[in-house]
């Protein structure tokens, strides 16, 4: 008998969730055919068959997760290798239980004992029709009605970074207020240009000058990156990932537009790979388009610092000593405060604040 693990596609994965079994137990697989395909932080990969023989068993059914590593099916050896056998003499005591992946899936979801139904479908298989027959008749309306709904890899991560965040770092946000009027003005003339592309290319720059924002820390020992990898905070609607624009510093403005276009795409085709997601050294999230003022952004991996932007609103502010209407957003500074004094977070953002709100030095920074 032979064990199919889940593989570890990259180097941050722990944990895969199998989305489809190309293979049903009892079928043939040859090796190096598709066997499974598995889902890690919104990246799918295929696992080709290490083995050739019978599928005897899926410990992993499809929506279900397990860590690298673990064993998520068993292949024995063709019908007919091993003397005398059948078959049926393959197969394990759990898999005698004939049911659909959807009867799998709801019985899971109600903490169902599927031995326990009695299946209407060939062979006796149990269908997902049997399961709600089933707790139509167990009156499971004894509390108030629910569903369980299983965390996908990338809810998982965010929660693992989250839980990291809060439990490994000092973790302290500085906030000011920025008039990016002039950075709206060059939109204007540049309309190709997005808002992110802008920031990422004035942060680079800014980062340059204080390269203790561009760093990772362990607990024990403070990396500074020479390279500028800059991680872009993306929604996908089923949650945050974090693509990376690398050498961002050396990258044109139009280059950064055109690396941002790329993993928008990538976005939606889910088709970004492991590469596009490692090796950030400093994070921005942008929430201004969500109608959020301004926020507490929490750490990125090892990163020490992570920049968050607010919306842009226009309001009357005093500017070359009249007052005039100008647009204005909240930035949002967070801070491992084990590696970062206030007062250097400080200097940081009012360097940032500098380049942003003086026309000639962005036109600088910007090289246009």
């Amino acid at each position: 008998m032979f064990e199919v693990r889940m593989p570890k596609f990259g180097l941050s994965m722990e944990e895969g969730t199998v989305t489809k079994w190309f293979k049903k137990v009892g079928d043939f697989v040859k090796k190096g055919e598709p066997l499974v395909e598995v889902e890690s932080e919104k990246i799918i990969n295929a696992l080709e068959s290490p083995y050739e023989g019978i599928l005897v068993q899926i410990k992993v059914q499809e929506g279900e997760s397990a860590k690298v590593g673990e064993v998520i099916a068993l292949i024995g050896e063709e019908v007919g290798k091993e003397e005398g056998a059948t078959k049926e003499e393959l197969k394990t005591e759990e898999t005698l239980i004939l049911a659909s992946p959807a009867a799998k899936r709801l019985a899971k979801e109600y903490g169902i004992d599927l031995s326990k139904i009695k299946g209407t479908g060939p062979n006796g298989r149990i269908t997902e029709s049997d399961v709600l027959a089933y707790i139509e008749t167990q009156g499971k309306n004894e509390g108030p009605k629910s569903r369980k709904i299983p965390l996908d890899p990338l809810r998982k991560r965010i929660i693992d970074n989250l839980v990291k965040s809060y439990r490994d770092s000092v973790l302290v946000t500085n906030v000011t207020k920025v008039d990016v009027t002039e950075i709206v003005n060059l939109k204007k003339e540049l309309p190709e240009i997005t808002l992110t592309a802008f920031f990422v290319k004035i942060v680079s720059s800014v980062l340059k000058e204080f390269p203790r924002f561009n760093a990772h820390f362990d607990g024990s020992v403070i990396e500074e990156f020479d390279d500028i990898n800059i991680g872009v905070a993306f929604d996908t609607g089923d949650g945050l990932i974090v693509p990376v624009i690398k050498d961002s510093y050396n990258k044109s403005l139009l280059e950064i537009k055109d690396t941002l276009n790329q993993i928008k795409e990538k976005v939606k085709s889910k088709s970004l790979s492991v590469d596009d997601l490692s090796n950030s050294t400093f994070t921005i999230t942008n929430l201004g388009m969500l109608r959020t003022d301004f926020f507490t952004p929490v750490l990125n991996g090892n990163e020490v610092a992570i920049l968050g932007i607010g919306r842009i609103e226009e309001m009357p502010l005093v500017f070359e000593g009249e007052i005039k209407i100008r647009s204005v957003a909240y930035f949002s500074l967070s801070y491992d405060h084990r590696v970062i004094d206030g007062a250097l977070a400080a200097r940081f953002l009012g360097r940032l604040a500098e380049v942003i709100e003086k026309g000639s030095l962005l036109k600088e920074v910007l090289k246009i």
